[in-house]
């Protein structure tokens, strides 16, 4: 049935800085990224994208789904979250891969299909909204064998923040 991220958002500024990612929102089931079972569902922000789209998605299930794809259109930039707006992205797994729809204030920014189809991710999952829970499966070596929890730390405020386990209008 899909499922949805919504939220109130705001940040004034992007510091590539001290990173070039931050984390909203990061579920995990606890399974190794090599695992079968494997389950992930992370939202971020990235400012290291030139032209825009700077939300940024990562949906698995096993090897299945998508890894760092980016979700909104080029109009959604790292200057356009100075100003409170309202963000949803909604996922659903279908025969060709999974369709994103992005809304920006109930109007829809982006609508595409992406990846491979999922299956149910089974399981226990934490969800920590604004880090990391730890290294994300597409890490290179060197953050492998780092500590990652609370990394890509989430600068800015976010408000009415909820999570749908089935997919939005």
């Amino acid at each position: 049935s899909g499922s949805t991220i919504e939220f109130w958002l705001k940040k004034p500024r992007f510091n590539n800085a001290n990173t070039n990612r931050e984390v909203i929102l990061d579920l995990w089931n606890g399974e190794l990224s090599s695992s079968a079972d494997y389950g992930r569902l992370t939202l971020e922000l990235t400012g290291a994208v030139s032209g825009g789209r700077c939300f940024q998605a990562t949906l698995q299930s096993g090897s299945s789904g998508f890894i760092t794809a980016s979700v909104c259109s080029a109009t959604v930039t790292t200057s356009s979250l100075a100003d409170w707006h309202h963000y949803a992205i909604s996922f659903q797994s279908a025969s060709l891969g999974i369709t994103t729809r992005f809304y920006v204030d109930g109007k829809e920014n982006l609508t595409q299909t992406i990846g491979t189809p999922i299956g149910e991710v089974n399981g226990l999952i934490n969800g920590y909204i604004g880090a990391f829970q730890t290294a994300p499966s597409c890490s290179d070596d060197f953050f492998r064998s780092l500590n990652m929890v609370g990394a890509a730390a989430f600068s800015g405020s976010l408000d009415e923040f909820r999570y749908w386990k089935t997919r939005r209008t």
